[in-house]
């Protein structure tokens, strides 16, 4: 292999970005130990120098030494470092709250009973008992259950157990009691209540039928939402994350991460996706966009707006109706008028629209929407479509000639193969992410996990399940569609560059060069190296932003010699 080429100071291209510093003399760290750049000049380097919080030399140690001297702080990192990965699709409040109750992630129905039974002995009469994770996809019959499962074990509890996919709820008949649901309410507009013959409810409540419960519970104070909020923050870093994209984030929830932000307690980047629609909206569409707060560390640019449901939960919007219920073609979440007026508001702003559609009905409306209302500046808007689960074949070429950004949680192949081809039959189930279609369309691809309404938030398992086709738990054998497995290098650029273009950061972050931010993912092993099965046996030993390790692995104790 050549000699690495240090490049000492390069010109920042980016408008409204910070200049790297003058002088590379003036490094305080140096990260020595095999680093995977994504810099197709400079694939690989052996060490790195940052001062303040960007890369000023990056080389060969010897080469990196001579440019920055021996005075300096050197890091030998535990394993091999990545730029650092991203996870284009998040909800920090919701993960927080899933630390705090029940995880009924892979249960059987039986045992997430058994859950509840145990919490409320332990809980006093009256309590709200609150679980979440639960898919019956993994069940046999695979569905969904009703309210009479949990009244024998929590009759004086309130139940609710919200679905994977955050887009319904189990609940129990207390609990339909506190809100009021009896026979006579009527479907929301935007949701669904499953009945029984007679027309009594079941206890399964879908997409904005959940509301009607959930405005009923205790709501959880300022200091719930911030020791959540801390919680889910310290879990990203533990996995690897140097940013996250916060969808559908409240004004509430803004004000806690600038608060964060203003307290230097913020452990990461977080680009926030504001929710697209009441008084958020309206707030934010009356103000600038604040692009990068805290040198980088905060940007409040982008809206996230709904249109659609789940597939899991037959809500998502499809061109024909459901395979295994005819009279079903999902929910609308926002009508077209709502849409268009939003992108409208938007662009005239300049804040970026990100659409939640996964069914195929729906990505199409987000399509004709971004290019009827969009402007003709559509390369500079960045619109992107979360989730694009399930893209008709009429639609997947319009992705790249409206360079509209896919940002797709790989992850889900996991649990879309337990039934994705109930819900759409054995032709429609090939349109389920087509991610090596997209690209080589030409398509950009920002991964993430969408968690918790997944089955794992490590981004390990976003690399692992966009390599092999496989869920989170290995299955199934041999891949979900394995015509549509990515390689290594291009999964990675789609956890690494892609988040940071699709969040305006491709100058800063996505790639470890000269003049941008130290933000750095330390691998157990070279992941480019690793069989496609062992990837998400890989660990993260480091995390570190802007320079700062923000989480070091324990180190392994030492091994022993038996007597």
């Amino acid at each position: 292999m050549a000699p690495f080429r240090v490049l000492l100071v390069l010109p920042f291209l980016a408008a409204g970005c910070s200049p790297p510093p003058a002088r590379t003399a003036a490094a305080d760290t140096v990260f020595v130990g095999p680093i995977v750049t994504l810099d197709e000049n400079r694939p690989m380097a052996d060490a790195l120098a940052v001062a303040g919080d960007r890369v000023v030399a990056i080389g060969s140690e010897t080469e990196v030494a001579s440019v920055v001297g021996g005075n300096v702080r050197r890091v030998r990192l535990p394993g091999v470092a990545v730029p650092g990965l991203a996870d284009a699709h998040v909800h920090a409040l919701a993960v927080g709250a899933q630390l705090e109750m029940l995880d009924l992630r892979a249960l059987q129905k039986e045992e997430i009973v058994r859950l509840v039974a145990e919490r409320a002995q332990a809980l006093p009469p009256g309590a709200w008992i609150e679980g979440r994770g639960w898919d019956q996809g993994f069940w046999r019959p695979a569905v969904f259950p009703t309210a009479a499962d949990l009244d024998r074990v929590a009759p004086q509890h309130p139940v609710v157990l919200t679905r994977i996919d955050g887009h319904s709820a189990w609940v129990n008949s207390q609990a339909m009691r506190a809100a009021g649901i009896t026979r006579a309410t009527r479907d929301p507009d935007a949701g669904r209540l499953l009945r029984l013959p007679d027309g009594s409810p079941t206890g399964m409540l879908v997409d904005d039928a959940v509301d009607l419960v959930t405005k009923v519970m205790p709501a959880p104070t300022r200091a719930d939402l911030m020791r959540r909020l801390e919680a889910a923050l310290a879990q990203y870093v533990r996995w690897g994350l140097t940013s996250i994209h916060d969808a559908g984030v409240d004004l509430r929830g803004i004000e806690l991460y600038k608060e964060l932000l203003a307290a230097g307690r913020l452990p990461l980047r977080v680009y926030v996706m504001a929710r697209g629609s009441g008084a958020t909206a309206s707030q934010m569409l009356a103000q600038a966009p604040e692009p990068s707060l805290g040198d980088h560390r905060l940007a409040i640019r982008s809206f996230k707006v709904m249109l659609d449901g789940a597939l899991g939960s037959r809500g998502a919007q499809l061109l024909e109706p459901y395979t295994d219920a005819p009279a079903e073609e999902g929910l609308v979440l926002m009508s077209d008028a709502e849409l268009a007026s939003l992108v409208r508001g938007a662009v005239t702003r300049g804040y970026q629209v990100n659409a939640h559609a996964i069914g195929d009905r729906a990505i199409r409306r987000a399509l004709d929407a971004f290019e009827q209302h969009g402007g003709p500046d559509l390369a500079g808007r960045r619109f992107r479509i979360e989730h694009a689960s399930v893209i008709d074949d009429a639609d997947l070429l319009r992705f790249a000639r409206l360079q509209v950004i896919a940002s797709m949680q790989p992850g889900f192949v996991g649990e879309y193969s337990r039934w994705a081809a109930d819900r759409l039959g054995p032709t429609r189930v090939l349109n389920v992410l087509p991610s090596a279609e997209l690209l080589e369309s030409g398509a950009i691809i920002a991964a993430g996990t969408d968690y918790p309404a997944a089955d794992s938030g490590s981004p390990l398992v976003t690399l692992y399940s966009m390599v092999t086709r496989m869920g989170a738990r290995g299955a199934p054998a041999g891949g979900w569609h394995p015509e549509q497995k990515v390689d290594v290098t291009r999964t990675l650029r789609a956890m690494t560059w892609a988040p940071a273009f699709a969040a305006f950061q491709e100058q800063d972050l996505g790639v470890l060069a000269v003049g941008r931010l130290a933000d750095l993912t330390v691998l157990s092993a070279d992941p480019r190296d690793t069989a496609p099965e062992r990837l998400k046996d890989l660990s993260v030993t480091m995390t570190i932003v802007g320079g700062v390790p923000v989480f070091e692995a324990p180190a392994a104790p030492p091994a022993t010699s038996g007597s």
